[in-house]
């Protein structure tokens, strides 16, 4: 992406009233509802089924899969096997603030980032809220995108990460890595990242983000320790060379792939990417599925694997 125009997009969507990467309210509702279940459509490859024996032990079904949640606070389940999204409900979280980012444990709560900079914690089961412990705003993180991440392969034990800074910053080039201790909800930093990813974790212990703004656009794996990129995957056709920028994004580890949830400027709702990172491949899964989808988050929980 060209970042010239990446920053004339980024300008104009904050003429126009955007307070961070992901605007507060979409205009037109959220667009349609898919409904329980929706069917993923004739032509949809939605791959192999995933080896359900290497999910570590102690999780339950509600923790396999990925988790969704709109600008107008609808909460969805996906289903990458069949491509299947199913809505949940809608979050009564307190305030009157939306979603920014989503991260989801091995319990299959989801932990949700509003605009106000509290996390919100999210029964993925009803959609039912209530705020967490979390202190907004600890070492400048404001506005963060998070994912949990394995501590080794196959452990039953994660970590928390976040990467993101300071509201006027988020999508002008830099963020920190950082991680959250979930037992105190203290914040530390772990270093500088180009970009403002969303993350994704692995039950193999790999911290991995998707960077939007980074040129080119692409998958990258960081190091957890120093925040390091230790692998690059381009993904730069997701946006057509059109080089007007993100509108809104999130990001999911499941099956050994990753799934990019993307809408572009002129997009007029979300599409779903799908990623290979053993051959780079992209390939798109559906377009414009009706809502704008403005955090993702999946457990450790997930398969790491495919049959």
């Amino acid at each position: 992406m060209a970042r010239a125009l990446a920053l004339l997009s980024l300008l104009m969507l904050l003429a126009c009233g955007d307070d961070g990467r992901r605007p507060a309210r979409d205009a037109g509702g959220g667009g349609a509802d898919t409904g329980p279940g929706t069917d993923a459509g004739p032509g949809v490859d939605a791959g192999p089924r995933p080896d359900t024996g290497i999910t570590p032990g102690g999780c339950t079904e509600m923790a396999r899969w990925i988790y969704l949640v709109d600008s107008d606070d609808e909460l969805l389940r996906y289903e990458p096997d069949t491509d299947t999204l199913t809505t949940i409900g809608t979050l009564a979280c307190p305030g009157s603030s939306s979603p920014f980012s989503m991260s989801v444990d091995r319990n299959a709560t989801a932990w949700v980032l509003h605009q106000d900079h509290r996390i919100y914690q999210v029964s993925t089961a009803d959609a039912s809220c209530s705020e967490s412990p979390f202190v907004p705003d600890q070492m400048g993180f404001e506005l963060f995108g998070m994912g949990f991440v394995a501590d080794a392969a196959g452990s039953a034990s994660e970590t928390l990460f976040i990467s993101g800074g300071p509201e006027s910053g988020i999508g002008l080039g830099s963020s920190t890595l950082g991680r959250i201790d979930v037992a105190s909800w203290t914040v530390s930093s772990v270093g500088s990242v180009g970009g403002s990813p969303e993350l994704t974790g692995t039950g193999e212990g790999e911290l991995w983000g998707f960077f939007p703004d980074a040129t080119p656009m692409s998958v990258q794996q960081l190091d957890k320790g120093s925040a390091a990129a230790l692998r690059t995957i381009d993904v730069s056709e997701i946006e057509g060379g059109f080089g007007f920028g993100a509108s809104a994004w999130a990001f999911a580890f499941w099956g050994g792939r990753f799934y990019i949830f993307y809408q572009g400027t002129l997009d007029d709702s979300t599409g779903i990417y799908r990623v290979t990172p053993d051959t780079g491949a992209v390939e798109t899964v559906r377009e414009n599925i009706g809502y704008r989808i403005v955090g993702a988050g999946v457990s450790t929980c997930a398969p790491t694997e495919l049959i």
